[in-house]
């Protein structure tokens, strides 16, 4: 386990922090007037709606649908916040205790922080990009990135959606890691006093270490002091004997694994496909997305894997022979149909 640097170690954006509106449009090849005019008419640059949350297709368990909100804003304001993304925000260096939305980190990297330890503490902020207000935003551009507070408001236009971060946004990730590094300073420090290892990905808060109890409180006011709660469901201390589940992987003693609950959907798939539970549509379909997932499990731990992939291919391959003497059947009945009426057709005819 590594402890990360307290600090972030912030990157200067290209050529500096930028002071003027010339700087803008020249980093965003963007004429200010198209900018000014998106910024203004916000409101009819988002199209909201709402998605529920797609149910796993084979778990045992059957939870109420949850929807949830996405701002989803227009074609030409999200290709000027994909501008903003890789040429504004993707250049500053995060520091390490960020993993979500981060290149070069993945869940993996993520997990493996925290193998080894024997006490973690999970957390959760609690409807993080709702609560995250163009108050939190404008301090991110102006005081964290430097802009003058004439492009911070600018931008902050540009990147908020009726006064919240959007859900459906290119660049709310990234504000969002800029934000909690800019407040976590006092949980970063009393964690490298404690020699807890702390992670956080996106909304999810978690720290480990034998002293990773008495971080709790001191996370909690930090939170709430900028006008964020905690999830009180997901709150959840793992003590030793517990099983430890980091971003969807197992900790084992000394190497990660696939998670059991993963694993278990899988095989509860395979199963029904095995025992023809699944429409010929939606067989196809399945074995595709079984692949998928058994793909994403290999990539942690290639053993979790292997009799999983031995028996969907074998699964696959009797649909591929079934199909075959399918349509044979179908091709040699249309043969024995069509024989009579060419051989009637073929026969002279009788004076």
């Amino acid at each position: 386990m590594s402890l990360p640097n307290p600090h972030p170690t912030p990157l200067p954006l290209g050529q500096g922090p930028m002071k003027s509106l010339r700087d803008l449009e020249f980093r965003l090849g963007v004429d200010r007037g198209v900018l000014r005019q998106l910024a203004e008419n916000w409101r009819d640059n988002y199209a909201p709606f709402q998605q529920a949350k797609k149910p796993k297709p084979h778990c045992r368990i059957t939870k109420p649908i949850k929807l949830r909100d996405i701002d989803n804003p227009c074609k030409e304001l999200k290709q000027i916040q994909t501008k903003i993304l890789d040429r504004l925000l993707l250049p500053v260096a995060l520091p390490h205790f960020l993993f979500g939305a981060v290149r070069k980190r993945s869940v993996r990297t993520h997990a493996n922080e925290h193998l080894g330890a024997k006490t973690i503490v999970k957390m959760d902020i609690k409807s993080y990009y709702p609560n995250i207000t163009n108050k939190h935003i404008y301090s991110v551009w102006k005081d964290v990135l430097l802009c003058s507070p004439r492009i911070a408001g600018l931008l902050t236009q540009l990147t908020t959606c009726d006064w919240h971060l959007p859900q459906g946004a290119p660049t709310s990730p990234a504000l969002a890691n800029l934000l909690l590094a800019s407040i976590y300073g006092p949980v970063l420090d009393a964690c490298a006093q404690k020699n807890i290892v702390v992670t956080a990905w996106v909304d999810d808060l978690i720290f480990s270490g034998d002293e990773a109890r008495s971080i709790m409180e001191l996370v909690r006011q930090t939170l709430a002091d900028n006008g964020f709660k905690l999830s009180a469901k997901k709150s959840v201390i793992l003590n030793p004997r517990a099983a430890k589940v980091v971003t969807g992987i197992r900790l084992g003693k000394n190497q990660l694994r696939a998670c059991r609950l993963m694993l278990r959907d899988i095989r509860a798939g395979i199963h029904n496909l095995e025992m023809g539970r699944v429409t010929d549509r939606g067989r196809a379909k399945d074995i595709e997305s079984l692949r998928g997932k058994i793909i994403y499990i290999k990539s942690i731990f290639p053993p979790d894997a292997a009799p999983l992939h031995e028996k969907l291919n074998q699964i696959a391959g009797e649909v591929h022979n079934s199909r075959a003497r399918s349509a044979s059947r179908k091709s040699s009945g249309l043969r024995s149909t069509t024989a009579p009426a060419s051989a009637a057709s073929s026969s002279p005819k009788v004076a």
